[in-house]
């Protein structure tokens, strides 16, 4: 009997040690929801792109009249059927209806989910439960890209439903409801219209349906936005402007309006129209006079932005430095936040220089070539940043690590051999002088190697470099001592003082005015 006991025991044991289920976290469960028409084209590959993403597809076909149907039910899709009405919410809503899944994931019918991108989603509804996300939307349209934000993903909760016959939006619903609202590093593609007339078609039959829900809902501030961007679209500016304006009236009379997304959205609308007319001052104005709403800090960047542009680089800095550390994660206006940043970086990065910040110029071009590691200009501008700052060791190791980067470029070459000037080191600017091929000789290059030979009194080099100064900086050639002091204006402008002295020295010994001049000058090259 004890044997026995202790047979169950010992099997009991190996059982616990073996059987035992690892401990997973429950992954959220995705259905992927679908509104169709006429799509047999486009609807292979945007299913194929979320096999193994969705754990269900829901498909809503709005009458089409191809194999669409068909090849919605070759991937598995569930499908179902929806009179059209000229509402894509109610269509939209249909597709909401039949979800089951944890989370819901709403796609066009020319969307593509790109592979690498299902595992930064499913970590994120695994990591993050609960939040809805706004995924990083691709567009391309006649070859041009453009990547903005849209709320693709949340929650399947009650209540969380489209609003809006056209440009229907979720992400009322999803405030309303008191969810968390976070940014997803995944980016998803939408093939969208590839010609003109296809935008054309769309943005005309848009106008119609808006205009139609106007007169039913004349004070719906969504409806008149959308009017005033789809306006715009078809290139009817000033009738785009007069809804823009008569928003921006609404929103200076009411608070709870000028804070929210939508006005954000209309202020940018708003400047977009006055820099496509080049009125860029008038943009500036119209932000400066805005009491910007507390935590936007997309239109403080606009701001500082429109100022860099017109080359007004205090002001540029005075706007971006405010918001240097800020994060476009959680502005009320939904942007791009990798490229906000990017650009904020480069625009205060150049300010900074010009206000001679070279503590924050360092930590943007710092920044940008992190990101953006074969940027040669980023090494150009953090190479300036250093040289200001007097930096001058700095700087040359960084031409260094540039010149190994970008194979020798040229532009890094030159660059170190006016460092090597300006700290004075002559024999290693004649070694990198050598480097430079005369066909790339400019300015400045041409007058620091006259310089150089002048310090080193290298007559071949002074005489050399003194023809090509006067045939390239278009300089009227007259006797040598006549121009002294036209060379000395326009070595000034490179060199500090002690080089000048030198450079004086050798025009001295060039003209045998100098009893002391050395018999031989070991940086001296034949």
């Amino acid at each position: 009997m004890k044997k026995k006991n202790k047979k169950n025991k010992n099997r009991h044991f190996y059982k616990e040690k073996t059987d035992k289920p690892i401990q997973t976290p429950d992954t959220p469960t995705l259905s992927v929801c679908m509104i169709v028409k006429n799509e047999e084209e486009n609807l292979p590959r945007v299913l194929s792109s979320i096999q193994g993403l969705a754990d269900e597809i829901i498909v809503v076909d709005t009458g089409s009249t191809d194999r669409t149907v068909e090849i919605a039910r070759s991937f598995g899709a569930k499908v179902y059927f929806f009179e059209w009405c000229d509402d894509f919410s109610a269509a939209r809503n249909e597709s909401l209806r039949h979800a089951t899944c944890d989370y819901i994931m709403w796609l066009d019918g020319d969307d593509e989910v790109p592979k690498p991108e299902h595992e930064i989603i499913k970590r994120d509804l695994l990591l993050k439960r609960g939040n809805a996300f706004y995924l990083h939307l691709k567009n391309s349209m006649n070859g041009v890209e453009d990547i903005s934000l849209q709320l693709r993903i949340f929650p399947n909760k009650k209540g969380i439903r489209f609003s809006g016959r056209v440009h229907e939006q979720i992400i009322r619903a999803v405030a309303m409801a008191g969810i968390k609202i976070s940014i997803s590093e995944a980016t998803i593609i939408h093939h969208g219209y590839y010609s003109n007339e296809e935008v054309l078609k769309k943005l005309n039959r848009n106008i119609k349906i808006l205009m139609e829900e106007l007169k039913k809902d004349p004070d719906n501030n969504n409806t008149i936005f959308f009017i005033a961007r789809t306006l715009r679209g078809l290139n009817k500016i000033d009738e785009a402007n007069h809804y823009l304006d008569r928003l921006i009236e609404i929103g200076e009379k009411n608070e709870k309006i000028k804070f929210t997304d939508m006005f954000g959205m209309v202020a940018l609308e708003k400047v977009s129209i006055l820099c496509s007319k080049n009125e860029i001052k008038e943009a500036i104005s119209f932000l400066e006079q805005m009491k910007m709403p507390q935590g936007d800090n997309v239109l403080i960047f606009t701001l500082g932005e429109l100022y860099y542009k017109t080359g007004d680089y205090d002001n540029a800095y005075k706007y971006l430095k405010a918001i240097r550390d800020e994060t476009f994660n959680n502005c009320l206006t939904p942007v791009n936040p990798q490229g906000c940043k990017k650009n904020l970086n480069t625009y205060l990065g150049i300010s900074s220089l010009f206000a001679k910040d070279y503590s924050t110029a360092r930590e943007c071009f710092n920044y940008l070539i992190n990101i953006e590691p074969d940027n040669m200009e980023y090494y150009q501008y953090l190479i300036l940043c250093e040289e200001k700052a007097g930096n001058i060791d700095k700087a040359l190791k960084l031409c260094s690590d540039a010149l190994i980067r970008f194979e020798r470029e040229p532009s890094f070459i030159k660059k170190r051999f006016l460092l090597l000037i300006e700290k004075g080191d002559l024999v290693s600017a004649i070694d990198e002088l050598n480097l430079i091929e005369e066909s790339l000789y400019d300015p400045e290059v041409i007058a620091g190697g006259f310089l150089i030979n002048c310090m080193t009194l290298n007559l071949n080099g002074i005489n050399h470099f003194y023809r090509l100064l006067f045939n390239n900086l278009f300089i009227p050639e007259k006797p040598f001592p006549e121009d002294y002091q036209k060379i000395m204006d326009i070595l000034k402008k490179l060199n500090e003082n002690k080089a000048l002295s030198l450079f004086e020295r050798g025009i001295k010994h060039l003209l045998g005015l100098d009893a002391n001049k050395p018999k031989e000058n070991p940086a001296i090259k034949a």
